[in-house]
């Protein structure tokens, strides 16, 4: 095989995986409004959250990683495991999709919270399954686990330090 046809055949596969995440993101920002400063502003926040102009490139890398691992899964895992890894992908997927919603829509910090937890039980629970099968999946979607692990417990103290529209402060103990 020629260096050309390669590189041609490296393109087209790199196509899918941008496509689907550029989609997800599309998706998530019509939403929502993940473009609204002011109210992430006015919330009380980690002393170790991020700066605001973090989570967008972090999240496209998590998201290409995440379309990478998903799209890899479909082809290579066989048997239950992939129906499992296509199902976790797929609650990922509306995980991601409908936090902007619930987030800067309904301006909720508890349920940003559960959204960012769910999909980090979600991603930790597709690790090991990709592992099993296809490491190459499972190391693209590593960059999604590390930027969780950071984002919930943030997403945590949002919702413990701030009140809520939907659930009052109940939930406020800091």
């Amino acid at each position: 095989m020629s260096a050309r046809t390669r590189l041609s055949t490296a393109l087209r596969a790199s196509v899918r995986p941008v496509a689907l995440a550029g989609g997800l993101m599309l998706a998530g920002t019509a939403a929502g409004r993940p473009d609204d400063p002011a109210y992430y502003r006015s919330l009380r926040q980690a002393s170790y959250a991020p700066p605001p102009a973090a989570f967008g490139p972090a999240w496209a890398i998590a998201k290409l990683g995440w379309s990478v691992a998903t799209l890899r899964a479909a082809r290579t895992v066989p048997g239950p495991d992939r129906g499992r890894l296509l199902a976790l992908a797929a609650v990922d997927a509306a995980v991601y999709v409908s936090f902007s919603y619930a987030y800067f829509r309904r301006r909720s910090p508890v349920l940003a919270a559960a959204w960012t937890a769910t999909d980090a039980v979600v991603t930790a629970a597709a690790l090991p399954l990709l592992a099993r099968h296809d490491r190459v999946a499972a190391a693209a979607l590593l960059p999604q686990a590390a930027w969780l692990g950071l984002a919930t417990p943030v997403a945590v103290h949002q919702a413990r330090a701030n009140p809520d529209p939907i659930f009052g402060k109940r939930f406020v103990s800091l």
